[in-house]
């Protein structure tokens, strides 16, 4: 689903719901900040990656941009790039410096949903006395994986996400936090593509990336 500063996570005070709530979807457009950190094993070599994300979502009209900002322990290398996906287009732009990549994206856009057949675990709140920020949390599996996430009670706004599981021997324990959340796009223009990118061939990046730039290039297709 949600599928991503310092990363943040804040503990939750779990309570006795006598109703399971029902999973929800986040809002049609939202942006917001993603701490991120990741333990992973690939074939007997292991790492850390940290750093964040700025993302702006826009399901109203299939957009996404994602900056990402991560460095990888275990290889010394630092992404700066951005993630620009239009969906009306069929295409998918990441930007590093005064490169850009363009390839096609197949399917159409995946809503920021809770899926149906995730599972109720607790409700929660985070913080104390009359400053309290009411939560569920749920759990369900992906190919591979398994993700828990928490979600505020009013509007289903992400607050944070584990995720991990063993694909093709990589094996990982992601977990995000989200802070700065604001609903709406502020400026349509974050969705704007460089003047650099049309001038590129159109190529898949698993083509032309490698390691840390080819995880944050492959991250949001679907």
């Amino acid at each position: 689903m949600y599928t991503a500063v310092v990363i943040i996570l804040m503990v939750g005070v779990a309570l006795g719901a006598p109703t399971a709530p029902s999973p929800c979807c986040a809002p049609d457009q939202w942006e917001g900040i993603i701490g991120q950190n990741i333990g992973y094993d690939q074939e007997g070599k292991a790492g850390v990656r940290k750093g964040y994300l700025t993302m702006s979502y826009d399901y109203t009209d299939r957009l996404l941009e994602v900056f990402t900002h991560l460095n990888d322990s275990g290889s010394g290398m630092e992404v700066n790039s951005n993630v620009i996906q239009n969906y009306k287009s069929g295409k998918q732009y990441v930007i590093q410096g005064q490169k850009c990549t363009m390839t096609d994206l197949p399917g159409m856009m995946q809503q920021q949903c809770i899926p149906k057949n995730a599972t109720f675990q607790t409700s929660l709140y985070y913080g104390a006395g009359s400053s309290t920020l009411m939560a569920n949390s749920f759990t369900f599996p992906r190919t591979g994986m398994t993700v828990d996430v928490s979600v505020t009670q009013d509007g289903c706004i992400p607050i944070g996400e584990s995720i991990y599981g063993n694909i093709n021997n990589y094996a990982f324990f992601e977990v995000l936090g989200f802070i700065n959340v604001t609903l709406g796009i502020k400026d349509p223009k974050v969705f704007n593509i460089p003047s650099s990118c049309p001038h590129v061939t159109p190529q898949h990046p698993s083509h032309q990336f490698d390691g840390l730039l080819k995880y944050v290039s492959d991250k949001y297709r679907k």
